[in-house]
């Protein structure tokens, strides 16, 4: 994947870019067999009893050496240097699966926001494995927010959320998808996701994020170097390793 210069624009500028699909239709059928393998309400689930509680899993990688594979992905690391630069690291993965009838929000947001202290900007990639749209709950953007940096965030619940009074809703815009496409967005944009409010459409995403190898915290001094490498000088990492054991029961975002 090679982006071009008009989508690294709309990265740069918006914060958000819909590069359609990167994968062909046999490795997405394998992803979406692995995804609903592993996240089902068996698992985990997100939401609430009386609004409609949903599935979720984190680090799916860890799960399937088919998904691991997929997060070195040739094709999607190489858009990833064109954002990040030469050394590259693999942050973060995770199932999401708003399903029918699921009305629980997760609201304004960061990614950066649950990190203790203040992480750079790092790029999500964000693979729609159904159609998605604002009534299977879908994605809310707010266009070119990532300007501002890095917010506050509380804890409402699991969730780290903006505060209300701090976000322009009034500019917030649907970041449709269509079953295949991969949405970049830089981890500064503030998003949600809206209720399921249909009685038969899935909106199963599957989220992966990359950061730049200094990758460190500026609030605590740590370097995130228990993300493995996936691209050092340039150069692809056949095996992807790191300087630490990360710790899924311990590390997060």
């Amino acid at each position: 994947m090679t982006l071009s210069d008009e989508q690294i624009k709309d990265f740069r500028e918006l914060g958000f870019v819909n590069i359609g699909p990167i994968f062909n239709q046999g490795d997405t059928e394998s992803i979406q067999s692995e995804y609903d393998r592993l996240v089902t309400m068996d698992s985990q689930t997100l939401g609430n009893d009386d609004e409609g509680r949903f599935p979720y899993r984190a680090m799916l990688n860890f799960r399937s050496e088919k998904l691991k594979a997929i997060t070195q992905d040739k094709n999607l690391l190489d858009g990833m240097v064109q954002l990040l630069g030469t050394d590259v690291r693999f942050w973060w993965d995770q199932g999401i699966n708003k399903s029918p009838g699921a009305g629980s929000y997760i609201d304004w947001h960061q990614d950066n926001g649950y990190a203790n202290g203040v992480t750079p900007e790092y790029v999500t990639c964000w693979l729609a494995l159904d159609d998605s749209s604002p009534e299977n709950g879908g994605l809310y953007v707010i266009p070119e927010s990532h300007k501002a940096g890095p917010r506050d965030h509380e804890w409402r619940g699991v969730h780290a959320v903006v505060s209300e009074q701090f976000v322009e809703a009034e500019k917030a815009q649907p970041l449709n998808a269509k079953a295949g496409d991969m949405l970049l967005f830089s981890s500064y944009l503030l998003h949600q996701t809206v209720g399921n409010t249909s009685k038969d459409k899935q909106r199963r995403a599957w989220v992966m994020q990359y950061c730049r190898g200094d990758h460190a915290n500026e609030t605590t001094g740590e370097v995130y170097d228990n993300r493995p490498w996936v691209v050092k000088g340039g150069e692809y990492v056949e095996n992807p390793w790191s300087e630490r054991v990360f710790d899924l029961r311990g590390d997060r975002p």
